[in-house]
């Protein structure tokens, strides 16, 4: 196993590598942020229709699944750090051309490209955490990444939205070519996130710089672990995938759904969305530091925090229930439920938009909302009290990003 020495250059507590992937998981999520809010109104700019709309986020969530077991295998025999600064290139790539390109078929080829980048970062973000993080601080640091991740997105989102806005009013740019501007300057910061990333990882990597089981790659199993992962397991991801469906059936369609029914403008939709991700952010580091059972309840049940506050925790149930050596190949199948479910979601959505209305939609979200939260919650807590209790391990000592 490969494993690095805190060094004498960190701090005693071993966050300063933690902190700075923290700090390149912010940067990298700009582009995300910003094409996922403004990406709709690019295309309607470019006066293409509803159905290219569909296609596009289509191509995305296919890039997304087709990079799944490829970026588990790059984490588990190649590595994270080669594995997401793949991302950052592949990311980077799709979202800046995606700002330019303006034909159906390249924009459709741009998002598959953003996809996989995408996916694959999210497959690598697990496997680095329990690498970066001792035993004791993983709670705290995947419900700090997802909190950063949800507060910066609030930032994102709102800047996406005024950006444009501003460079209207303050330089006179016709109202497109803001809204491209705004998906470049994303698009670089996503880019310029493999910085903090290089620097938590370095001087961290053993001199023998090996990558887990090497040697062992004569069977399809062991070429690909993702065949080994225990059925349990399976059973519990799939779960994840039907909790997941109930935001994927409405999260596409917020954006046009404040714009058409209530007539607000692109920025004012941008506060929206932030206020959600502020509010969202604080309530979960709220979790952290209160001690009163009620204040903790009103906490967790401030809309929107359900999701932040339980990923985290499925996160670590499934990576620290495999070996070392699969946990490329479990974040795969875990980010797989989420790009299913948004797939699955994001068309039923649409059905249910374009035959019904949107109490219909939300209401059917609420239905398997109800669904997923009752069976994942008996999983989950099966699951938990089924795991052996984790022996503690040295802090100077961790498994390589």
């Amino acid at each position: 196993m490969v494993t690095f020495h805190s060094g004498s250059g960190g701090r005693k507590d071993g966050w300063s590598p933690v902190v700075l992937f923290f700090a390149a998981n912010v940067m990298f999520g700009a582009g995300l942020f910003a094409h996922a809010f403004l990406y709709n109104f690019y295309l309607d700019e470019l006066q293409h229709s509803e159905s290219v709309f569909g296609i596009a986020a289509a191509a995305l969530t296919a890039g997304g699944l087709t990079a799944l077991l490829p970026a588990g295998l790059v984490v588990d025999r190649l590595g994270t750090t080669v594995t997401f600064i793949g991302a950052v290139a592949l990311a980077s790539a799709g979202l800046l051309a995606g700002a330019l390109v303006i034909e159906p078929w390249p924009i459709y080829g741009a998002a598959f490209v953003a996809g996989a980048g995408t996916t694959t970062w999210r497959v690598a973000m697990g496997p680095i955490i329990m690498r970066l993080a001792t035993p004791g601080m993983r709670s705290r640091a995947f419900s700090w990444n997802v909190a950063l991740l949800l507060g910066s997105g609030a930032l994102w989102t709102a800047g996406s939205g005024a950006f444009p806005q501003w460079l209207e009013d303050s330089f006179g740019f016709e109202h497109l070519n803001a809204i491209r501007s705004a998906l470049v300057f994303g698009a670089a910061w996503t880019a310029l996130s493999a910085v903090p990333f290089l620097l938590a990882a370095r001087g961290r990597l053993h001199p023998d710089g090996g990558s887990p089981r090497r040697q062992s790659r004569r069977s399809v199993a062991a070429l690909f672990p993702g065949l080994r992962i225990p059925g349990s397991l399976l059973a519990l991801v799939a779960l994840v995938a039907l909790w997941m469906s109930a935001g994927g059936l409405v999260i596409p369609f917020f954006n046009i759904y404040f714009q058409r029914l209530h007539g607000l403008a692109i920025d004012r939709i941008g506060l929206i969305f932030a206020l959600v991700q502020a509010v969202t952010a604080p309530a979960l580091w709220g979790l952290v530091a209160v001690s009163a059972a009620e204040l903790a309840i009103l906490l967790f049940l401030i809309q929107g925090l359900v999701p932040p506050a339980t990923n985290p925790l499925i996160d670590q149930i499934l990576l620290e229930s495999a070996v070392p050596e699969q946990h490329g190949a479990i974040s795969s199948w875990r980010n797989g439920a989420t790009e299913l479910s948004g797939l699955i979601g994001a068309g039923a959505g649409g059905l249910l938009l374009e035959f019904g209305s949107f109490p219909l939609l939300f209401g059917v979200a609420g239905v398997v909302a109800l669904l997923g939260a009752l069976t994942l919650g008996s999983a989950v807590n099966r699951e938990g009290r089924r795991r052996p209790p984790q022996s503690p391990t040295p802090s100077s000592m961790r498994t390589a990003v």
